[in-house]
């Protein structure tokens, strides 16, 4: 498996349903606010979370 990140194909897991390494989910977790990379991150991270949570289905009653 490789990271989906960077590529690499050290010890992965899932997460979010995103294969990701763990020197990528150091930097995550770890990343300044001050960091120039900040911004890269949270669009990232934005990503991620749109594959995981989807749009809420529109029921429609029965007649």
């Amino acid at each position: 498996m490789y990271c989906n990140i960077c590529g690499s194909r050290e010890d992965n897991f899932s997460i979010f349903m995103i294969k990701m390494c763990k020197n990528c989910f150091h930097e995550f977790a770890n990343i300044s606010i001050m960091d120039e990379d900040y911004d890269r991150y949270k669009n990232l991270i934005r990503i991620l979370l749109s594959y995981y949570i989807t749009p809420k289905a529109i029921l429609y009653p029965a007649n």
